[in-house]
């Protein structure tokens, strides 16, 4: 089961935090990891259910579907082609100091899993260090 997860902490509040993070739409506005985010299904602000047409460099198009949604802590999505179900986990937890911890999570599972997480492991690795290094500066800066 490849998984791969990266964490920062951030000089902003869980809710800021959050604030940019669960704007998924506004995703490639602060994150080089993604050129194309939108809803094609389910409401906006997103919850369990919504599913999120995604375009990353590199990687084909995916659509990705919201399994776990729990403001201002968490969220998550998964992606599936045969044999491999992608799961991105999103979690943002209190810091010292009005200062938060947010933590990258992407986990595959399936009978090809193993395959395709060593053709990608590369690209996960820069595309979710790219995301997670894209939401501090963003949150810091104060726009939402």
């Amino acid at each position: 089961m490849p998984r791969y997860s990266a964490s920062t902490e951030v000089a902003a509040t869980p809710d800021t935090v959050w604030r940019v993070l669960s704007d998924v739409e506004g995703m490639p506005r602060w994150t080089g990891s993604m050129t194309s985010v939108r809803i094609v299904d389910g409401p906006n602000p997103p919850d369990v259910g919504t599913a999120v047409r995604i375009e990353q460099p590199g990687l084909p198009l995916a659509v990705w579907t919201i399994d776990d949604w729990d403001p201002p802590r968490m969220f998550a999505w998964t992606s599936a082609v045969p044999g491999v179900r992608t799961q991105a986990e999103h979690v943002v937890e209190g810091a010292d100091g009005g200062r938060s911890q947010v933590i990258l999570t992407i986990t595959q599972v399936g009978p090809l899993a193993g395959l395709l997480g060593a053709l990608t492991r590369k690209r996960t690795r820069v595309l979710v260090d790219t995301e997670l290094a894209g939401l501090r500066v963003r949150a810091e800066s104060g726009t939402p």
